[in-house]
Formats: C-alpha cells, sequence, structure tokens
C-alpha cells in the first residue's frame, strides 16, 4: 500500500498523514491566530498555504515513516502536490527539515523542486502552525516543546 495522507476535520490538530484546510481566521487586535496547526513534531515536517484570496488555509502534516513502515518517497510528492492545487499562495514548509534532508533527502529535494516558491522554517522540536497576518500573508506559528 503507498504511502497516503487522510483528510481530518480538526484543522487546529493535524496528526500525522493527515491533512486539513479551513477558513482562514484574521489577526485578533493585530495578533496572528492560528487557521491550521499540526501535532508535536520531533521528526516530521507540514506544508501550511492558502488560496489565491487567502480565504483558505491548508496544513499537510508528513512524516518520514508512516505506522505501516512505508517511507515518504519521491514518488509521493505528487499526492502532496495535489492536495495543494487550490493552495498555490503563501506555501511554506515547516518543521525538521535538517532531520528530512539528512534522512531521506532525495525525497525532500523532490518535494522543493514540486514546491519552488516555498519558505522553508525549522525551529527544532515543537508545535508548527500558521494564520493569516493583516495583509494576507501567512505566517509561519512554532511553540517550542
Amino acid at each position: 500500500m503507498p504511502y497516503q495522507i487522510f483528510q481530518c476535520n480538526t484543522p487546529l490538530n493535524i496528526r500525522e498523514c493527515e491533512w486539513a484546510s479551513a477558513q482562514a481566521i484574521p489577526p485578533v487586535n493585530g495578533q496572528v491566530v492560528p487557521t491550521v496547526q499540526f501535532g508535536n513534531f520531533t521528526s516530521c515536517i507540514g506544508i501550511v498555504a492558502s488560496n489565491v484570496d487567502a480565504t483558505q488555509v491548508i496544513g499537510i502534516h508528513l512524516v518520514m515513516m508512516n505506522d505501516q513502515d512505508e517511507p515518504f518517497t519521491a514518488a509521493d510528492v505528487p499526492t502532496v502536490t495535489a492536495l495543494l492545487a487550490n493552495f498555490p499562495e503563501n506555501q511554506s514548509i515547516v518543521g525538521q527539515i535538517a532531520l528530512w534532508e539528512d534522512n531521506v533527502g532525495p525525497a525532500f529535494a523532490a518535494l522543493v523542486a514540486a514546491l519552488p516558491n516555498a519558505g522553508q522554517s525549522d525551529q527544532g522540536d515543537g508545535t508548527y502552525g500558521a494564520g493569516l497576518n493583516s495583509v494576507d500573508q501567512l505566517e509561519v506559528l512554532f511553540q517550542p516543546l
């Protein structure tokens, strides 16, 4: 069975191998509020992005090896890019980027190549999320473990 990513209905608690999208939440008193948020990252990465008019945000939680011992490979990148088809703006790869480069380098390189405009944010172990700021730019949010 290939590596799979399942839709979930909890955009503020996206677990391993899950994705969710939600209506963008505007800032509150100038503070960015998470629209999507992942469970804790110790070896995972996530992808966040918005649609063109910044009304919807998506989060995709990726693991190097799923619970069926299936690794994320370059062949799985089209599954990710298909989920992002309606979310071409504000793309960022967040999480344990260095760990992925070291352990699944070819797959990570293929992911980066498929998302040429995506920013990257590796702040170590923690909880990552994203929300829109006052100019409709998606900001990565981070809480260390």
